[in-house]
């Protein structure tokens, strides 16, 4: 224990010294109003919804994150990458701007040329595959507009933007459900979670000032640029889309073998998570720009191992919290889903572990190797497809539970291996 207090005041201390702890307070907190928001609006969208509905609703919700990542292609690591040595610098990243601007572009056409052919070749109401596509759009901005404020290391306007997009959904939420004439279905609930955002997307340019942030820069810059920037987020995008697939695999699999019933036991247990998600995005926002910074230099040993330490003292900090899963899935839902506390339980382990391993993930990023962590993505998805075929068909939502857990582990192996082998260097 003595030891254990030791170690915590020399993280304390050190990341005291390197800032982190200054700008991650305002941080952490805008995150967990986010979060709160994001699991009362999921809450409040449960109940609302009949059992069968709310299947249909965790099903549609499952594939956003996927057209998220077309939309976004990488863009956000990718910027802070670039972007936090040029203001450390005080050098004009009007080039890595502008080519980030095309390459949406680029990403916008691509996602409507496969949402018109998911229409062609799929029975799928056009309707759905509109929201999801504007949807998409729309929260990829949320999520770039994020990265340049991590970027310029505006973490005090970040606070105050982070829980915007949280706090509409949950208004519009509440207003159409209390004036609604009928009840709201999981397509209005959908479209609500989906499009929304959007009313806060103009508030991002009261958070910069005009020279602050610049856009211009010579054409041949920006097309050297769109060139370094295609080719890093190349492998971003597909460890980005891959990790995404592999994370929803398992409701893809349910909704294949089982009744939408089955989909919203573990969809609920899942979205019980989000409060984790905020952790672990805080946290990697957190220490990505400092170990971009640090990457070729000889402290970034030093600071991923404080990084990945702290990281497991999150973990232990928040390990009580299995052990509430009977009593707020009770309070929430009472017994209508009583099924999904122990498909909660399974799930626990495996979001501690990824707050360890997170730092790992980032630090594979700031070295300039998105193309190992698409390979690790890859791996992910393939030991998690083929434990979900062996395991989902007869264990329903406690089978997804655990094999979402079991298709991470190889590629955990493998992250742990090649570090240790990059500080014997």
């Amino acid at each position: 224990m003595k030891k254990l207090k030791n170690l915590f005041l020399l993280l304390k201390s050190e990341l005291r010294r390197e800032g982190v702890l200054k700008n991650s307070f305002f941080v952490s907190a805008s995150k967990a109003l986010s979060s709160v928001a994001n699991l009362v609006f999921m809450i409040y969208s449960v109940n609302l919804l009949s059992k069968t509905e709310n299947g249909k609703f965790q099903y549609y919700l499952s594939f956003l994150p996927v057209v998220l990542a077309i939309a976004e292609f990488g863009l956000p690591t990718a910027l802070i990458k670039y972007i936090s040595p040029l203001v450390e610098k005080k050098e004009n990243p009007g080039a890595v701007l502008r080519a980030s601007l095309r390459i949406k572009f680029y990403s916008f056409l691509l996602l409507a040329l496969l949402s018109l052919l998911a229409y062609a070749v799929t029975n799928e109401n056009y309707f759905v595959l509109t929201i999801l596509l504007f949807g998409g759009i729309i929260v990829s901005f949320i999520s770039y507009f994020e990265s340049l404020f991590v970027s310029y290391r505006k973490y005090s306007s970040l606070s105050l933007w982070n829980p915007l997009p949280n706090l509409i959904r949950l208004s519009v939420l509440y207003y159409l459900a209390e004036t609604s004439i009928h009840p709201l279905t999981y397509l209005d609930i959908l479209t609500i979670f989906a499009v929304s955002p959007l009313f806060v997307l103009f508030l991002f340019f009261f958070f910069f000032r005009k020279e602050e942030l610049s856009w211009s820069a010579p054409k041949e810059e920006v097309k050297e640029k769109e060139k370094n920037l295609m080719l890093f987020n190349l492998w971003a995008f597909a460890a980005s889309i891959l990790a995404i697939l592999s994370d929803r695999l398992e409701v893809f699999f349910l909704n294949q073998f089982h009744p939408s019933d089955i989909v919203a036991d573990y969809g609920t247990a899942l979205q019980l998570f989000s409060g984790f998600i905020i952790i672990l995005a805080t946290f990697n926002s957190i220490i990505y720009p400092k170990l971009s910074r640090l990457a070729d230099t000889p402290e970034f040993a030093d600071f991923l191992k404080k990084a990945v330490a702290l990281g497991g003292l999150i973990a232990i900090c928040l390990l009580p919290g299995i052990f509430l899963a009977e009593p707020i899935l009770t309070l929430l839902f009472g017994a209508k889903y009583s099924n999904s506390i122990s498909v909660f339980k399974i799930l626990y382990p495996n979001f501690l572990l990824q707050l360890v391993f997170a730092p790992l993930g980032m630090a594979l990023f700031a070295l300039g190797q998105p193309r190992m962590l698409a390979g690790l993505a890859l791996l992910r998805l393939v030991f998690g497809a083929l434990f979900d075929f062996w395991i989902v068909p007869d264990w329903g939502a406690n089978g997804a539970a655990v094999s979402l857990f079991l298709g991470q582990i190889v590629s955990w192996l493998i992250l742990v291996g090649y570090f240790l082998a990059y500080f014997r260097r």
